[in-house]
């Protein structure tokens, strides 16, 4: 029996039980799932900057893995920190789902002037400034229900989320309105999802193997490359996405400096592909000086 650890949230139960049903028919093995609750989800009511360190929902899962406590760890990719530790390593990444985002409670267009908009990222409220500055925003987390039921109660007019997260909870009908891609970038590997294991287990890296979605690896390794260069996590206004049809084609946006670049490559280099926009941005801005 293998053991899948995963954060005890409902939409991260759902998206490690659609893994595992992957694994299950692709490998044949068993595997069971284990929950833990991680500093991120122990701290929910501050923001994701004010608590210390990176990998807020990904600590207490690398620390199972690195103590035998788990086989495999499912994440949503953009809660991965790009600087990972050297025991634990990602070893399949699973078809990504959508990845924009939506608003709950009202389309952007109808939303009242002065309106409030519900999010917890800084790159979310930049999109709303840059779209609808007479909107108001206010910093909110939680779960996903949580944060339905906020645009419900009229705390707050609209909620904007990740449209993969509702997919995945069959919430679909609670969408008002959806960013379009590429006109809006998404988070950096929004949408996708990936199992982790420790690095020097081969038995563990060939299970994931075998799930593996090279379309969703490329793109996803060029989005986390990007934000590596900049040497960013995911408390700054950058979005990413690269899609692969015969090419890589990498977009990427720092949206609060107004820069978006796109760069076209081999898949197989989207590590140098993802850098390289960062480095084109942040040769153009004298903002990273200071950085280097």
């Amino acid at each position: 029996m293998i053991r899948v650890g995963t954060r005890k949230s409902r939409l991260a139960q759902a998206q490690t039980e659609k893994v595992v049903e992957i694994l299950e028919r692709e490998t044949g093995r068993s595997y069971s799932i284990q929950t833990l609750e991680t500093l991120g989800d122990k701290e929910n009511w501050k923001s994701i900057e004010d608590i210390e360190g990176e990998g807020v929902f990904t600590r207490e899962l690398d620390e199972a893995l690195i103590n035998d406590a788990i086989d495999l760890a499912v994440h949503s990719c953009k809660d991965v920190p790009t600087r990972m530790r050297s025991e634990i390593k990602i070893s399949g990444y699973i078809e990504r789902g959508a990845a924009n985002d939506v608003l709950v409670g009202g389309a952007l267009d109808e939303l009242p002037e002065g309106g409030v908009i519900g999010t917890g990222s800084p790159r979310r409220q930049a999109i709303i400034k840059k779209l609808r500055p007479d909107l108001k925003l206010k910093s909110i987390r939680g779960n996903i229900d949580t944060r339905i039921r906020k645009a419900r109660d009229g705390d707050v007019d609209a909620v904007m989320l990740a449209e993969a997260g509702l997919h995945r909870l069959e919430l679909e009908d609670k969408i008002d309105y959806r960013f379009k891609v590429p006109e809006t970038l998404p988070a950096p590997a929004q949408g996708a999802l990936c199992i982790t294991c420790r690095a020097n287990d081969r038995e563990m890296e060939e299970i994931c193997s075998a799930v593996d979605h090279k379309p969703t690896r490329y793109s996803v390794v060029a989005e986390r490359a990007a934000m590596n260069e900049f040497g960013y996590g995911c408390t700054t206004p950058v979005g990413a996405y690269g899609q692969v049809d015969e090419k890589l084609v990498f977009t990427l946006e720092h949206i609060e400096i107004g820069e978006r670049v796109k760069v076209v490559g081999e898949p197989t280099n989207a590590e140098k592909i993802g850098r390289k926009a960062a480095r084109m941005i942040m040769d153009k801005n004298d903002v990273f000086e200071n950085d280097r």
